[in-house]
C-alpha cells in the first residue's frame, strides 16, 4: 500500500460523513439568515464573540506559557519540527507548555492564520521518563488536527456546531482520525495506547493496567446514562480509542465502507446544495421546520435505539414488545452493531432466540465487518455460537483484515468454540490478509491443544 494511500484511509470515515452533513446544515442557516437582518446580526455577533474569546485566551497563553524553541526543550521542539516535516505540515507551529493543575491534556488552536499547540505541563513531564514515543504521539495527536484543518474547518460549519448531537458527532471522529494519523507517524501502536491510558490514568500506573480489562469494562458500561454522557461528549471514551488504535493497526484492518454510500462527489454537493439554497429561498419557514426534523429523526435512528438498550439490559418483554410494534431486528447502532450482535457479544441466547425468530439476520456486519458469531465467540457462549450457526451465520465470513471466526477462536485460547465451529463447517484452511491461518494463530499465542485440533482437520 502506498503513503498517499495509507494516509487516505487513516480518515475516519464518519469524519467525512458528518462534515458532509453539517456544511449542508450550516449552508441552509446561512441561507437562510440572508433573509432575516435580525438573525444575521445574531450570527455575526455570537462569530465575534468566539473569536475574541479564542483570541483571549491565546494571548493568556502567550503571555504566560512557555513556548518550546530550539533553545527552550530543544529535544522535544527538535521532534516537533521532525513531525511536521514528516507530516507534511509547511508552517511549524507555536508549541506553549502551560501549568495545568494535574490535569494531563493538550490542544490545538488557531490565532488568526497562525497554528498553535498547547501542552499541559503534567503531561509534558513525560520528558523526565523513558516514555518518549508517549510524548510524541499527544504532540503528533494535535498536529494531526492541524493537518487536517480541523479547527479552520469550525469556521465553515459554525451553525451545525451549535447543534450538540451533529457537532460532537463530528468532533468524536475527528479525535478518531487524529489518533490514527498520530500512531502512524510516530510508528509504535503500542505508545500510542499507552499515551491514551497515561490520559485515564496518569504517568505512574499506567504500565500496570490491564488493557484488555480496561476494554472490557467499558463493554459493560450499558444503559440509557451511559449513552448520554457519550453522545454528549466531544471526544471519544478512552477504551473505544484505544480499541481503535488496537483494531486498525495491531489487526491489520483496513478500511472498507461497506455500509455506508460514498460520500457525493464535490460537483453533486454544490448542486445539491443550490438547489436547497433555491427551495429555502422560496420556502423558508417550511423547509427549515423540514430540515430540523430530518435531522432529529436521521441523528436519534443512529444513536441508541430502544431495542438495543432492551437487549443491553436483557429485557426480553421489552424486545417483544418492541417487535411487535414494527421495531427492525435489523437495526444499527453508529457503531453498526445490531440488537443481535448485542445479544450475542453478552451470550444472551433467549434474547437471540427472539430476535432470529424476527428475522434478524445472523450475517449483518458491523462497520469493521464483523457479525454476530464472532461477538459470541468473544463471549465464549457455545450454545450461542451453536444457535447461530444453525440459524445460517457463515463460519467461514471474514472480516475486513481476512479473520475468519475461527482464527478468532483459536486467538482466543478456548477450545469449546473452536470445537463448535469446525463441527458448523468452518474451514481451518482459510488464511488472512498476512497469510496466517487458525492454526498459526494458535500456535503463536501458545494454545498447543487448539492447535493439534486444528492440525488433525
Amino acid at each position: 500500500m502506498t503513503k498517499e494511500l495509507s494516509l487516505k484511509n487513516l480518515i475516519h470515515k464518519d469524519e467525512k460523513r458528518y462534515f458532509s452533513v453539517a456544511l449542508i446544515v450550516s449552508i441552509i442557516i446561512y441561507v437562510s439568515l440572508l433573509f432575516y437582518l435580525e438573525g444575521l446580526g445574531v450570527l455575526l455577533l455570537l462569530t465575534a464573540i468566539s473569536l475574541f474569546s479564542n483570541g483571549l485566551m491565546i494571548a493568556r497563553i502567550r503571555t504566560n506559557g512557555v513556548r518550546l524553541s530550539a533553545n527552550q526543550f530543544p529535544e522535544v521542539y527538535n521532534k516537533v519540527v521532525e513531525l511536521c516535516n514528516s507530516m507534511e505540515i509547511q508552517s511549524i507551529p507555536e508549541v506553549y507548555v502551560i501549568e495545568s493543575g494535574g490535569i494531563l491534556n493538550a490542544f490545538a488552536a488557531k490565532s488568526f492564520r497562525k497554528n498553535i499547540v498547547i501542552l499541559y505541563s503534567d503531561i509534558f513531564d513525560l520528558i523526565n521518563t523513558e516514555n518518549n514515543d508517549e510524548l510524541s504521539f499527544i504532540i503528533a495527536h494535535e498536529l494531526a488536527h492541524i493537518k487536517r484543518r480541523h479547527v479552520a474547518k469550525h469556521l465553515f460549519i459554525l451553525p451545525a456546531m451549535w447543534i450538540p448531537s451533529l457537532g460532537n458527532a463530528y468532533l468524536r471522529a475527528c479525535e478518531y482520525t487524529s489518533d490514527r494519523i498520530a500512531a502512524y507517524y510516530i510508528n509504535n501502536s503500542e505508545a500510542s495506547m499507552n499515551a491514551l491510558t497515561i490520559l485515564a490514568i496518569g504517568k505512574t500506573l499506567f504500565n500496570k493496567v490491564n488493557r484488555d480489562e480496561y476494554l472490557l469494562q467499558h463493554s459493560k458500561n450499558k444503559g440509557l446514562l451511559n449513552k448520554l454522557a457519550e453522545k454528549s461528549s466531544t471526544h471519544p471514551s478512552l477504551p473505544k480509542r484505544i480499541y481503535e488504535i488496537k483494531n486498525y493497526f495491531e489487526n491489520n484492518f483496513n478500511p472498507i465502507e461497506k455500509n455506508f454510500k460514498k460520500i457525493l462527489s464535490s460537483s453533486m454537493i454544490v448542486l445539491v446544495v443550490g438547489i436547497i439554497a433555491f427551495i429555502v429561498i422560496k420556502y423558508n419557514n417550511n423547509i427549515m421546520m423540514a430540515a430540523d426534523n430530518f435531522l432529529s429523526d436521521t441523528l436519534a435512528e443512529e444513536d441508541a435505539t430502544a431495542i438495543t438498550e432492551a437487549v443491553a439490559e436483557s429485557d426480553v418483554e421489552r424486545v417483544n414488545e418492541l417487535l411487535n410494534d414494527g421495531m427492525y431486528a435489523d437495526v444499527q447502532d453508529m457503531d453498526g452493531w445490531t440488537p443481535l450482535m448485542w445479544a450475542a457479544q453478552d451470550g444472551d441466547v433467549e434474547i437471540m432466540n427472539v430476535l432470529i425468530q424476527a428475522g434478524a439476520d445472523p450475517n449483518m456486519v458491523d462497520y469493521y465487518e464483523e457479525t454476530a458469531l464472532i461477538r459470541a465467540i468473544y463471549s465464549q457462549n457455545v450454545e450461542a455460537i451453536n444457535l447461530l450457526l444453525l440459524s445460517g451465520a457463515d463460519p467461514n465470513m471474514a472480516d475486513s483484515s481476512g479473520w475468519t471466526p475461527l482464527m478468532y477462536a483459536a486467538a482466543n485460547g478456548v477450545i469449546e468454540p473452536v470445537e463448535a465451529l469446525l463441527n458448523g463447517g468452518a474451514d481451518p484452511e482459510l488464511k488472512d490478509a498476512n497469510n496466517f491461518s487458525a492454526f498459526l494463530y494458535a500456535k503463536k499465542y501458545g494454545y498447543n491443544d487448539i492447535a493439534d485440533l486444528l492440525k488433525q482437520q
